[in-house]
């Protein structure tokens, strides 16, 4: 069997070009192929980041699959079925597979369902339900709250009481599920994690301190600490929806999980695998980045990737706290092939439980050489700038990114802190003597400087569980063997094969770039 070494999907022609070296040979046990014709798939969650991508991919490299029902949720005043024709295929990774498939082809496919997954049955009418009871064969779910600490009830709501509303739909269907999760649910641990789900897992199971856990229990926490939070207004002024964050972040601290999120996601895990009957695979992707190569190169989406430290980079960064050991990433379109071939093998009953989708344990990209990316980011985006500071751009540009400690990063959050108090303090005594006229717009840009600053802090403080505080490896073995299972034919329409990533001209060449131009702009918006 010879391994992949290079390939880019050429859409065209419909398949990989993949030069001299001969791509991975399949044992053809499962054909994907074969398993998506004259079927009908449910997506949930396809208008997101890794969904459009997905939702992309299946239209472009399946054209057997009979009918693709997408749930839609409604946008304020605009349906969900609106929503879908009017914003998601005219997003940009959309855009080419419609153009290339045409629109006719896609209507006739694809069926949209207004729903939302906080409610019972996902939110889907009794109509619809009716039409699709019998008929969906898979039910794809990639929907959920990805945000890693927000109000408690937010997370709960679609994680796990959005899971419970999710079984209920695929039993009645009498479907089989993919559910798309986190491998970051393992929390806070420490060296190869296995592909599986345990009900009753909890990060500190294994400090033997009388604790157990249960989803059932959780859940009463929940209901009872939500209550005491929105009756106790007066013994805790702070806003409701501060105090709900604080007390989940607080939670999955206790159990031994890094955020919120993690948290409720493992709790969706978990009521997933202790449901009697319901066919499923639990599909865990690490960070997902920018596109390697599907729908094109560098196709990125929304500020949950590392997409917030590549900008704090990119804006002069200089001291970045890791640990010398490798980031679990992953491209997007890479974990939508997986998502696919995880489906098939769902679909030919030859699926496993728990796939992980990482690449550290044959090609991890080491944090320190990160660093360094981040460095020349930096340093390339500086040099030639004409506008700002030419202090400021020089120093960007010339003084080196380094490696650092916690340590070392609190003493330089001290002295930055406690120089911006000393100019506060100049700057107000200016006022008093020259007037709020001419010294109130230095104060204001002192202000706008001190948000940014913060805002920075938090983003780092938020990533430094998965850059220092932990390190781990993700075991891949079941998505190797499903990949592997597939016929030469499917291996022309979908790979599995992050070893062939080369991470510096990735990093470089494809992601940063890939930020700069899809989430920088937006960035921008929302800090202005």
């Amino acid at each position: 069997m010879k391994a992949l070494t290079s390939w880019r999907w050429n859409a065209v022609r419909g398949e990989y070009e993949t030069g001299d070296p001969v791509p991975m040979e399949g044992t053809g046990e499962i054909s994907a192929i074969d398993a998506f014709a004259n079927k009908t798939m449910l997506l949930l969650g396809g208008t997101g980041f890794v969904g459009k991508v997905v939702l992309a991919m299946v239209l472009d490299r399946f054209p057997e699959l009979k009918r693709l029902v997408v749930q839609v949720r409604r946008k304020k005043n605009l349906p969900g079925e609106e929503r879908f024709y009017m914003e998601i295929l005219h997003s940009p990774p959309l855009r080419p597979i419609v153009e290339r498939i045409g629109g006719k082809e896609i209507l006739h496919k694809v069926q949209v369902v207004e729903g939302d997954l906080d409610q019972p049955l996902c939110g889907i009418p009794p109509g619809a339900i009716e039409q699709l009871k019998d008929k969906v064969d898979v039910v794809v779910n990639l929907a959920g709250v990805v945000d890693f600490d927000p109000p408690v009830n937010e997370s709960f709501d679609t994680n796990i009481y959005g899971t419970e509303h999710l079984i209920e739909l695929v039993q009645l269907l009498n479907a089989k599920l993919v559910h798309v999760s986190t491998s970051y649910v393992a929390g806070k641990k420490n060296g190869r994690i296995p592909e599986d789900v345990s009900i009753g897992y909890f990060p500190f199971r294994d400090a033997d301190d009388g604790r157990h856990f249960s989803v059932a229990e959780e859940l009463q926490w929940y209901e009872t600490f939500v209550n005491e939070m929105r009756q106790n207004r007066a013994g805790d002024p702070r806003p409701l929806r501060e105090r709900l964050r604080e007390g989940g972040m607080n939670r999955a601290e206790y159990w031994g999980w890094t955020n919120t999120y993690t948290y409720t996601k493992s709790m969706g895990e978990q009521l997933i695998a202790q449901t009697p009957g319901l066919t499923y695979s639990i599909v865990r992707p690490a960070i997902v980045e920018s596109s390697l190569h599907f729908p094109f190169a560098g196709w990125n989406e929304g500020f949950t990737t590392s997409a917030p430290l590549v900008l704090m980079g990119g804006d002069g960064v200089k001291g970045w706290p890791v640990r010398n050991g490798p980031l679990e990433i992953i491209p997007v379109d890479l974990v939508a092939s997986g998502i696919l071939i995880v489906t098939a093998a769902v679909l030919c009953g030859k699926s496993k439980p728990v796939y992980h989708l990482a690449s550290a344990d044959e090609n991890p990209i080491m944090l320190p050489r990160l660093v360094a990316f981040l460095g020349m980011n930096s340093r390339y985006k500086h040099k030639h700038k004409k506008n700002g500071s030419r202090l400021a751009n020089l120093w960007k540009a010339y003084v080196d990114t380094q490696v650092i400690t916690v340590e070392s990063l609190a003493a330089r959050r001290a002295r930055v802190h406690r120089g911006l108090d000393v100019i506060h303090a100049a700057l107000t005594l200016g006022k008093t003597i020259l007037g709020p006229q001419k010294v109130g717009p230095y104060l204001k840009s002192l202000r706008d400087t001190r948000r940014q600053i913060r805002q920075q802090e938090v983003t780092l403080d938020k990533f430094l569980p998965f850059m220092f505080h932990n390190s781990f490896i993700f075991e891949t073995r079941n998505i190797h063997e499903a990949a592997r299972m597939l016929t030469n034919e499917d291996l022309k329409r979908v790979q599995w094969d992050p070893k062939t990533i080369d991470w510096a001209d990735y990093w470089v060449n494809i992601h940063t770039k890939g930020i700069e131009k899809w989430i920088r702009p937006v960035f921008a918006g929302r800090r202005g």
